[in-house]
């Protein structure tokens, strides 16, 4: 079947012809691409085709003998109704091809892949393609590479449109200039004509002309007159020597030169120029040179442009810590980036072909819902929809290390726009994630209380079953994993917050819990049970909240309250209730002397036999505890300051750590006729898990360093102290070199040994009060409060950082090294938020890697500049 004649065939017959292409001479830079293209696909033939109005012609050609074929049997007169890739994997099987004359015939074509030639955007000239004699399914990169080589094709196609607007020019010149030469109007005509500067250069009187155009590319004035030599100077020092022997040689041997070269004009602009000339004679002999010069910069500048923008694709790809795989549908890998190979353990170039069924290495997924494939990358190349956030577990090498992946997959062209096939699948080491996760359900399903996590969006994650139970919230609910309001609204709805529209009255309460902070409060149900609520913002956000019963502790309290009169006229009873209480009571008079007590009051605070005894005051007790070290602190302004609030009927409540290690909550409560009772509660297992709840949210687990939430606060005092008083301090952000593959060989516990030890050294390098946090991963930040980078000490501490991490590091059965590269940004009042100093450090940091890493930089203007250069 013919192919229909485009809309704007006579606009692109026109375009074709105005080229003067068709029936030129072969020439070796279009040989040269067809035959790369040749090698890319290993096929037999390739082309550059020129689709004229009833035939085609072949501009370059390998493996056909003919110069041209009839356009209705042209497979390139159908590529060039598009923008991309024209592509036939079998001609039998299409309707349009299959009883083609080419096809049925010689050369027999079954496969056909062609890249649309236009050197204006719109006329589609023809195409370069390959063909081959069996049915073929390219792989992306084929067809990549075929799109490259197509635009340099474009190119070449213009560098001959140059060529041949150059060659009439010099032909004018050549025509025109025994009639143009008394009037100095040859070189204008020129210009006129090729839209290029002209020049010309009288042998004989050393006497250089040009035109207005050249005037204008050098950047100088119409009247200004050049000799040959400062003509060149025009040219850099690496130029110069090459235009200066090519005129030299077209003197000497009436030659001529053909050249693009950078270019300095009197502006200071660089630029690239195409400078052309040749040799007029007269008799023999050279009489006059003759040229043409071009400002070539925007397309020299789009030529580079397009290298850089396919080395950055490759450089982001090589440098992602994600694991990346293209592979086809049969599941051959197609390509790898190089933390793919070292995830597998496996060497890069002979991950390249294999069937990801036959790697070797055991990948199992654990959350495949189809049981007949455990193998996600398998299920990817078949499937790859149903590889969405998949965990796996792979096991590698002889000594069988186990890592765990986050597994992802996706088509690369899900509604077949493109006609490209393939999947890409990203592979995430997620195994210290789960080792921490293990370590929090551990700490979930030993906490004394009720404990739950709210994710960033205050959704449920996980509680363990003591908060189901003290909440009455059933299993079936906790398993919906619901937004915090709706479990508050369910709350409501059984009377929970009292009288009133259930949904308004949790909207009520939820918007006044602010969960980004530290809080405490109480509830009381309406069954009459007393609930402490905790909770603590976690650094990337969500929630950790504690819950426990505290129902007899405050029905105790009451009821001390409310009998006091009747303890104090039944002193002996109130003796042996106090006897038999859980919480240490003391009883003081108006007059402040200690009138009753238990024993558990001199246990809790482990009073010497003796010192407790009636009559003796408050300021006695406590001037005995401060002689043995056990109370820090103005005894005098403690006793006035809790008087004061026990005279306004005000109940006093603390809580403190005592020198022998227990957490004591203490409740002063006022008596109506004066005094006061105290209750004194060992609450050290409580508080210690509280404790260990708010330092497991600022702090790594496997390092004991500061996280990141705690780092951020205390960058945040570094800055306020900047803006307050002017006191700099010194960002520091390291990242560790050559980590990966410790991890990668040795195992993760090699890794966590490594980290661990790299952590004793950070601290050991810096003063106390400096800020040690690991971010995650091998990152790691350090804040020298106080401390400008421009002094002398910074420095001392930044090398000395960098020469202790590069020591050799023991871990079982081996020695092994890393190095640190250092990022170095100020703490001061010219930062508008923590974010300036850590983007600038992050910034040095980037460029003692792209240096060749293990060292460090401080952040600079001309750093950032050159970054982004």
């Amino acid at each position: 079947m013919a192919a229909r004649i485009p809309n704007n065939e006579t606009e692109r017959l026109q375009a074709l012809r105005e080229l003067n292409i068709v029936g030129s001479d072969p020439t070796p830079e279009f040989e040269a691409v067809i035959e790369a293209v040749r090698a890319i696909f290993q096929a037999p033939i390739a082309l550059v085709s020129l689709v004229e109005d009833d035939y085609q012609w072949f501009k370059a050609k390998c493996g056909l003998d003919a110069d041209s074929t009839p356009r209705d049997v042209s497979f390139c007169a159908h590529a060039i109704h598009g923008n991309d890739i024209f592509l036939v994997p079998d001609a039998t099987l299409d309707d349009r091809f299959k009883d083609n004359a080419l096809v049925v015939g010689g050369p027999q074509i079954r496969f056909y892949a062609g890249y649309p030639l236009a050197v204006d955007g719109v006329n589609r000239l023809g195409a370069l393609c390959v063909i081959d004699t069996v049915p073929r399914q390219p792989t992306v990169e084929q067809l990549a590479q075929l799109r490259r080589l197509g635009v340099v094709v474009e190119g070449l196609i213009k560098a001959h449109r140059s060529q041949e607007e150059l060659s009439a020019s010099l032909e004018l010149i050549r025509t025109e200039k025994k009639i143009a030469v008394s009037n100095g109007q040859l070189l204008e005509k020129v210009a006129d004509v090729s839209g290029v500067g002209g020049w010309e250069l009288d042998l004989q009187t050393s006497e250089l002309t040009w035109t207005r155009r050249t005037h204008e590319i050098h950047d100088v004035p119409y009247d200004f007159i050049p000799t040959l030599d400062e003509a060149l100077e025009f040219y850099p020092p690496r130029a110069r020597p090459v235009i200066t022997e090519a005129v030299s040689k077209a003197i000497e041997s009436g030659g001529s030169w053909d050249l693009e070269l950078p270019f300095l004009t009197a502006q200071g602009r660089h630029i690239w120029v195409h400078a052309v000339g040749s040799t007029l004679l007269e008799d023999g002999k050279a009489v006059r040179l003759v040229g043409a010069f071009e400002d070539i910069t925007d397309r020299k500048l789009a030529e580079e442009g397009l290298r850089n923008a396919e080395a950055v694709q490759r450089t982001t790809l090589e440098t992602l810590s994600e694991g990346i795989l293209l592979i086809d549908h049969d599941g051959l890998i197609q390509s790898c980036n190089a933390s793919a190979a070292e995830m597998f353990g496996l060497d890069r170039q002979a991950l390249i072909g294999c069937n990801v069924a036959e790697i070797d290495v055991d990948i199992m997924t654990l959350n495949d819902d189809d049981d007949s494939i455990s193998n996600p990358l398998v299920m990817a190349s078949m499937f790859p929809e149903k590889v969405q956030q998949q965990e796996a577990r792979l096991i590698k090498g002889p000594e069988g290390h186990r890592t765990w992946l986050r597994v992802n997959a996706s088509s690369v062209d899900d509604n077949n726009e493109l006609g490209l096939e393939g999947v890409v699948v990203s592979l995430m080491d997620i195994t210290e994630s789960r080792r921490q996760a293990n370590t929090v359900s551990a700490l979930f399903d030993n906490f004394p209380g009720g404990l739950v996590y709210w994710d960033e969006d205050m959704h449920l994650q996980v509680c363990n079953q003591e908060f189901s139970d003290l909440m009455k919230i059933p299993q079936e609910m906790i398993d919906q994993k619901l937004h915090l309001l709706e479990y508050m609204t369910y709350n409501a709805e059984r009377g929970q917050y009292g009288e009133g529209e259930p949904s308004k009255l949790a909207k009520g309460r939820f918007d006044a819990l602010e969960v980004d902070k530290p809080y405490m409060f109480e509830r009381e149900t309406p069954e009459g049970r007393v609930h402490e609520v905790r909770g603590s913002p976690l650094p990337d956000g969500g929630l950790i909240a504690s819950f426990f019963d505290v129902t007899d502790r405050k029905k105790l309290e009451a009821e001390i309250l409310a009998n006091e009169r009747i303890a104090r006229r039944r002193s002996s009873e109130l003796e042996t209730i106090l006897a038999n209480m859980r919480q240490g009571v003391s009883v003081f008079d108006a007059d402040g002397k200690l009138q009753l007590w238990n024993e558990l009051y001199v246990e809790i605070f482990n009073k010497p036999e003796g010192e407790v005894k009636v009559g003796a005051s408050l300021e006695e007790l406590l001037l005995a505890e401060q002689a043995r070290g056990e109370f820090q602190g103005d005894v005098d302004e403690h006793v006035r300051e809790l008087k004061a609030q026990l005279a306004k009927a005000e109940v006093v409540r603390s809580t403190f750590k005592h020198p022998s290690g227990r957490i004591i909550s203490a409740v002063h409560a006022p008596m109506p006729q004066g005094g006061w009772i105290g209750t004194h509660e060992d609450v050290t297992v409580r508080e210690l898990a509280q404790e260990k709840i708010t330092y497991a949210a600022s702090h790594d687990t496997l390092t004991g360093l500061a996280n990141r939430l705690l780092f951020n606060t205390e960058l945040e005092k570094a800055l306020e102290r900047a803006q307050k008083n002017g006191t700099e301090s010194t960002l520091i952000l390291v990242d560790l070199d050559h980590f990966k593959p410790i991890n990668d060989t040795y195992g993760h516990d090699a890794g966590d040994a490594v980290l661990k030890e790299v952590s004793v050294r950070f601290q050991d390098s810096v003063r106390s009060s400096d800020i040690v946090a690991r971010l995650g991963g091998d990152e790691f930040a350090i804040i020298l409060s106080n401390a400008s980078p421009t002094l002398p000490a910074t420095t001392e501490v930044i090398e000395r950082l960098v020469k202790k991490i590069a020591a050799p590091i023991r871990i079982p059965g081996n020695c092994v090294t890393v190095g640190a590269s250092i990022g170095v940004a100020t703490v001061s009042d010219q930062c508008a938020s923590i974010n300036t100093p850590i983007k600038q450090a992050d910034l040095a940091l980037y460029e003692v890697k792209r240096s060749g890493r293990n060292g460090y930089r401080f952040y600079t203007q001309e750093v950032s500049d050159k970054l982004h250069a």
